[in-house]
C-alpha cells in the first residue's frame, strides 16, 4: 500500500475560500447605501438602524475568536460549512425582520457566523503551507477579501433599486449559499483528526496563552493590527475629507474610495508576485515605509496648510494601497512558531484586528471636528506602533539567532 498523497493548496480553493471570506466585508457595506431607506421603513433614528453596523462589525470581531477556536478542534470544513448556512439563514430573516432590533440582533448573528470564512479560510492556507511559502497564499487571500468592501456598495445599490432594502439581505443569502456551495465542492478538510485538539476551555486556553507568548507571533500581529487600525483611521475619515475639507461631491467619494480600494488589490498582488523571489520581511518593510511616508506628507500638508486635491489624494491613496504589503508577509510570518493551534492564532489576530479598528474609527471621531487632523494623528500614532513593533521584532529575532548560536 501507498501512503496518501499530502493535501495540497490549489488555485481553486484559494478561490473558494477567498469568496467565503469576502461575505463579511462585502455584507457589513452592501447595505451601506440603504440606510436611511431602512431607518425610515422601520420608523427608527438614523443613529438607531446604525447599530446593525456596530452588531455586525461585532459579531465578527467575536466570531473570529470563537469559530477559530472550534475548527482547531472539530475541523477546517465543517465550521466554514455551518457558518456559510447559518449567514444565509440569518440574511432571509433580515429581509423580513419587522423592527430594528430584530435587525441589530440579526446582523450581529451573520457577523458573528460570516467571521468562520475570514478566519477559517485563512486557517485552511496555515494547515497546508509553512514559512515564506505561505506569504503568497496569504497575500491573495487578503487581495480577495479586499474585493468585497469594493463591491459591497455597488451590489447593494443595484439590489437597492431592484426591491428595497430588504432584497440587499437576499442578495447576501443568495451570496453565502453559493459561497458554502464552493466549500462543499472544492475545499476538503484540511486539520487532520490526529492535529486536533481534544480538550475543552482550558486547552484553548492554554493554547492562547502559548500563542500570545510567542514573540514571533507577537510582534507581526501587532504589525498587523496596527496596520489595520491606520487603515480604518483612513475608512472612517475618508468621506468627511473629501467631501468637507476638499469641498468635492459624494460621487467623486465613491470613485475615490473606489480607486484606492482598487489599489489596495493591486498591491495585494504585487505582494503574492513578490513572495516567489523575496523574503517576507523585506515585503513588509515596502508597506512600512509607504505608510510612513504617507503620514510624514499629510503631516507637511496640515503645517504648509497646503490642503487641495492634488495633495490630499496622492496621500491617501499611498496610506491605504499600503495595506497590501501588509496582510500576507505579517500573517505568514507570525504564524511560523504556532502552527500547533492556526486556528486558535488566526482567531486571535483577527478578532483583535476588528477590534483594534472599531478603536481607530471612534478615535478619528473625538480627536479633532478636522477630518485631516484625526486622520493624520491616529494613523499617525498607529504607524509608529508599526514601526516600533518591527524594531523590536528584528531586534528579539537577531537576539534568539545570537542565543541558538552559542
Amino acid at each position: 500500500m501507498t501512503a496518501p498523497r499530502p493535501l495540497a493548496l490549489s488555485g481553486v480553493m484559494l478561490f473558494a475560500l477567498g469568496f467565503m471570506g469576502m461575505l463579511g466585508p462585502f455584507g457589513t457595506d452592501a447595505y451601506l447605501p440603504a440606510l436611511p431607506g431602512m431607518a425610515a421603513d422601520l420608523n427608527v433614528a438614523p443613529a438607531h438602524i446604525e447599530i446593525t453596523l456596530s452588531a455586525f462589525t461585532l459579531g465578527m470581531a467575536l466570531g473570529q475568536l470563537v469559530l477559530g477556536s472550534l475548527s482547531d478542534r472539530f475541523g477546517r470544513r465543517g465550521v466554514l460549512l455551518c457558518g456559510g448556512i447559518l449567514v444565509a439563514l440569518a440574511s432571509v430573516f433580515a429581509s423580513v425582520a419587522p423592527n430594528a432590533n430584530v435587525l441589530i440582533i440579526l446582523c450581529f448573528v451573520m457577523g458573528l457566523t460570516a467571521a468562520s470564512g475570514i478566519v477559517n479560510g485563512r486557517a485552511v492556507v496555515a494547515d497546508l503551507t509553512a514559512g515564506v511559502g505561505a506569504t503568497r497564499p496569504f497575500s491573495i487571500l487578503g487581495m480577495t477579501v479586499s474585493i468585497g468592501p469594493i463591491i459591497g456598495p455597488i451590489g447593494g445599490t443595484l439590489l437597492l433599486g431592484l426591491g428595497g432594502w430588504r432584497t440587499i439581505f437576499v442578495g447576501l443569502a443568495v451570496f453565502a449559499t453559493v459561497a458554502t456551495i464552493l466549500i462543499a465542492a472544492f475545499v476538503p478538510e484540511s486539520l487532520p483528526r490526529e492535529s486536533r485538539h481534544g480538550g475543552g476551555l482550558k486547552t484553548t486556553l492554554r493554547n492562547a496563552r502559548l500563542i500570545l507568548t510567542n514573540r514571533a507571533y507577537l510582534t507581526n500581529a501587532v504589525v498587523l493590527w496596527c496596520a489595520f487600525g491606520c487603515l480604518f483611521a483612513y475608512i472612517s475619515s475618508s468621506s468627511f475629507i473629501v467631501q468637507t475639507n476638499l469641498h468635492l461631491s459624494s460621487g467623486t467619494y465613491a470613485s475615490v474610495f473606489a480607486v484606492n480600494g482598487t489599489g489596495i488589490i493591486v498591491t495585494s498582488f504585487l505582494s503574492a508576485q513578490l513572495a516567489k523571489r523575496v523574503a517576507p520581511r523585506a515585503i513588509l518593510l515596502v508597506g512600512v515605509v509607504m505608510q510612513v511616508v504617507a503620514i510624514v506628507v499629510l503631516a507637511v500638508i496640515l503645517f504648509t496648510n497646503a490642503v487641495s486635491v492634488f495633495t490630499v489624494l496622492p496621500a491617501m491613496f499611498v496610506l491605504a494601497t499600503a495595506m497590501g504589503f501588509f496582510f500576507g508577509p505579517a500573517t505568514a510570518l507570525a504564524m511560523t512558531e504556532v502552527r500547533f493551534a492556526s486556528g486558535t492564532a488566526l482567531a486571535l489576530m483577527g478578532s483583535v484586528q476588528f477590534l483594534v479598528a472599531a478603536v481607530a474609527a471612534t478615535c478619528v471621531g473625538l480627536v479633532s471636528s478636522n477630518a485631516l487632523v484625526s486622520l493624520a494623528i491616529v494613523a499617525g500614532l498607529s504607524s509608529a506602533c508599526v514601526v516600533t513593533a518591527v524594531i523590536f521584532g528584528r531586534f528579539s529575532g537577531r537576539r534568539a539567532n545570537t542565543v541558538s548560536a552559542r
